[in-house]
């Protein structure tokens, strides 16, 4: 079979006929899992060079994946006799402890766009930059006068180069809670497994349970946790990159370089750090870029046995219009839910607060304070505050009394407070054992569509959220389609009595009726 391009056309253009070669070659999930990150360096006839991300999918290649890469290759060029070898960019040395000691520079491998900078003749394996994977017949590369060509690749520079050019600090510590400490967590049997796996995660770094995975409703201590975590790994490790960054803003940063065209230096930077802690990660849906960088990015850290620490206001499964390759990966570790409080947590929790206020509370105003707001911390730290602030401006003791009064406007309880259509798709969803994905996707069976239509109804008819914002929560729907739905549940409501009774047992359990 003759070649079917010309060896001197651009790399690109090289690069797309083998990738489509290799794609119909393998099964998509071995295309995405092994070869989607591979880069092209250079084609000749008796060797194609490429690069892979890191040295875990170039020995996952050696092992399994060779011979069938160099079938590909060779059918695609018409040369029989052509070898193909792998080279993967330097990977961060590691102490004992699984955190690493230092990142030198990092390389990143340009696609098909050369710069005019290579590899020095003579330099091998030792220079730093790059490995190359061994050749079949075992040689190694720049053994026996085999010296590499130049390749081309952009260098990436040292992590203060971003620091320098975009403010990220290398360590960023500084946006965290100094009281998100584990001493400050008041333990209870809502949050007893999300906190043992924070500690056992603190005291062994990407080995024990990663990623970790948090999740549970707004103000119920998610971001107290993971910060905790923070705090503790560079108590024991000082020399630790430990990354706090909520997903806005890794969302915003990976927007950024593309604008900036340093796409580069926002891959060396956020792949280099020893830990990763995302918060509020469910921001990801309906960002389909991002959740590929964040692919990449998580695989990097998790082959090379860094750890990855993550939250969200709901389980994996319940995210809407994230790819499942991603969230698989979020159930790769430990998955953990955070409940809400229970009234003797409640009580512990008032305590502590009211402490680190230097406020001594009496048992009958924590015991008020505990009964009447029970949605989450972030409430109650809210109550304490307002009761705090009245006997300080008023100069009265606190008592049930002036606690009475001071909440008397702002008291939440689960009874009370504002529904969201997150609360309303979980009561459907728990009746009729479906999960947010099935409601948000695209089947249209009638035990999917029914709880579907059910919840755009109740979303209609509790909430204030419009139909286009209703639509885009169930998986980009517009609003003629969630018109339709409502519509259907209305006239079951009337043809239906069975519809009709569902409907207000929904409705008393979402408002407390």
């Amino acid at each position: 079979m003759g070649a079917l391009f010309d060896f001197d056309a651009p790399l690109p253009q090289v690069f797309d006929v083998l990738r489509e070669r290799l794609r119909s070659s393998f099964a998509d999930e071995q295309f995405v899992s092994w070869f989607d990150r591979f880069e092209l360096l250079r084609v000749q006839p008796e060797r194609v060079t490429f690069a892979a991300p890191n040295s875990f999918i170039r020995q996952r290649f050696q092992s399994k994946y060779r011979d069938q890469l160099e079938s590909v290759v060779r059918d695609t060029l018409g040369e029989p006799g052509c070898e193909v070898s792998v080279l993967v960019p330097e990977q961060p040395r590691f102490e004992a402890n699984g955190l690493a000691a230092e990142s030198g520079l990092q390389s990143e491998v340009s696609r098909g766009v050369s710069t005019g900078e290579g590899i020095p003749s003579g330099s091998g394996p030792s220079n730093g930059h790059l490995q190359e994977e061994l050749p079949a017949n075992g040689t190694t590369f720049g053994a026996q006068g085999l010296q590499p060509e130049p390749v081309e690749v952009r260098q990436v520079g040292n992590i203060d180069s971003a620091v320098e050019r975009f403010g990220w600090a290398s360590s960023e510590l500084g946006s965290l809670n100094a009281g998100h400490t584990f001493d400050n967590f008041v333990v209870g049997p809502c949050n007893r497994l999300s906190h043992a796996a924070a500690l056992a995660v603190k005291d062994n770094p990407g080995r024990t349970y990663n990623p970790l995975f948090l999740h549970g409703n707004v103000g119920l201590g998610k971001t107290h946790l993971l910060q905790s975590v923070c705090h503790a790994i560079r108590e024991q490790n000082p020399k630790a990159r430990v990354l706090y960054i909520s997903c806005e803003e890794f969302t915003n940063r990976f927007i950024h370089s593309i604008q900036a065209r340093c796409l580069d230096l926002f891959r060396a930077f956020h792949r280099s750090v020893d830990v990763l802690v995302i918060d509020d990660v469910q921001f990801l849906a309906d960002k389909e870029k991002t959740q590929d960088e964040f692919f990449h990015t998580f695989n990097v850290l998790y082959n090379t046995q860094r750890q990855i620490i993550l939250s969200s206001d709901r389980s994996p499964s319940d995210i809407p219009t994230v790819e499942e390759r991603l969230l698989s990966r979020f159930r790769w570790g430990l998955v953990a839910e955070l409940d809400v409080p229970c009234f003797e947590t409640r009580v512990a929790i008032v305590k502590r607060k009211a402490l680190s206020r230097r406020v001594q509370l009496p048992d009958d105003v924590a015991y008020f304070i505990a009964e009447r707001i029970d949605t989450n911390i972030r409430e109650l730290e809210g109550a304490i505050i307002k009761v705090v602030g009245v006997a300080t401006i008023t100069q009265r003791p606190i008592d049930t009394a002036l606690a009475e009064e001071a909440l008397r406007g702002v008291v939440v309880s689960r009874r009370s407070r504002k529904l969201s259509v997150p609360d309303i798709v979980q009561a459907v969803t728990e009746h009729f054992a479906v999960t947010t994905r099935d409601l948000t996707g695209k089947s249209r069976t009638q035990a999917i569509s029914v709880p579907r239509q059910l919840s755009m109804y109740l979303c209609r008819e509790l909430t204030d959220e419009s139909l286009e914002s209703v639509g885009r929560y169930f998986g980009n729907r517009d609003h003629t389609t969630v018109m339709y739905g409502v519509q259907k549940i209305k006239d079951r409501i009337t043809d239906d009595p069975s519809m009709a009774q569902l409907v207000a047992t929904l409705r008393r359990r979402l408002t407390g009726g």
